[in-house]
């Protein structure tokens, strides 16, 4: 309920202001950075519905193009200033990037409103928006800035990080051989007599893709089937193929 204090400067009155943009980086009086990210998703609004004019789904440019423009143009515009808003973004500021990423990933990609963000980018094999501006970020203030991150950033716990799998020497889908079903590595397996076991596989390596299962009564070689599929097929396709036969 107080009235703030006024501030003049050679007869001018300097108003106060919640935030200022100097050299294209808007500063708010919180320093949270939500007024950045904010100012900078109404420019790719903009810029967003300049893209749906230039192509469509079916029409104009292409979707490599597509991609190629957000890279070098949408990704760097957004990425101005990152090195300070972006360091360790909060929930909020993951969210805001989130949504300002979404609209191009399905207009590059020509899916359904519907399809998930995750798999968009998996596809399309662009980086979620938060990650790439916190990677640069953490890039700026290491190589550049030579700033020491923050412990929060910079330990790694030993149980993030995945452990290499043992135990198998070639590939499925390139030799099919008996020998390749082992019982020590996996899952367990506790074996019932007059039951048969079936087991299944589909896998995809760079020399192809195949299916196969086979059957064991009581530990024994009863039947076999493998099967090389089209280079076109996918892992799953080849997965729900084995399964289809084996069944059968």
């Amino acid at each position: 309920m107080v009235r703030s204090p006024k501030i003049t400067w050679n007869g001018y009155k300097i108003n106060r202001v919640k935030s200022f943009k100097y050299l294209g980086i808007h500063v708010d009086d919180r320093l949270n950075w939500l007024e950045h990210i904010n100012k900078h998703g109404e420019k790719t609004i903009k810029m967003q519905q300049n893209l749906k004019r230039m192509a469509c789904g079916i029409w104009g440019i292409s979707q490599i193009h597509r991609w190629t423009l957000y890279k070098t143009v949408i990704e760097r515009m957004l990425a101005h200033g990152s090195s300070a808003s972006c360091l360790n973004p909060t929930f909020k500021m993951k969210r805001k990037l989130s949504l300002i990423q979404r609209p191009f990933v399905l207009h590059i990609s020509g899916a359904y409103r519907t399809t998930p963000t995750a798999a968009l980018q998996t596809v399309l094999g662009i980086s979620p928006l938060q990650i790439q501006l916190q990677f640069e970020a953490r890039f700026t203030s290491i190589y550049r800035l030579r700033i020491p991150l923050p412990p929060i950033i910079t330990d790694t716990q030993p149980h993030d990080l995945e452990m290499k799998a043992t135990g198998w020497s070639t590939h499925p889908s390139e030799h099919l051989k008996p020998n390749q079903i082992s019982f020590e590595d996996g899952e367990a397996y506790i074996a019932r007599k007059d039951i048969i076991n079936i087991f299944i596989d589909g896998s995809k390596a760079e020399h192809g893709i195949g299916a196969a299962y086979c059957v064991l009564t009581n530990d024994l070689w009863a039947y076999k089937w493998p099967a090389k599929l089209n280079d076109n097929n996918n892992v799953f396709q080849a997965e729900l193929t084995a399964f289809h036969e084996a069944v059968i």
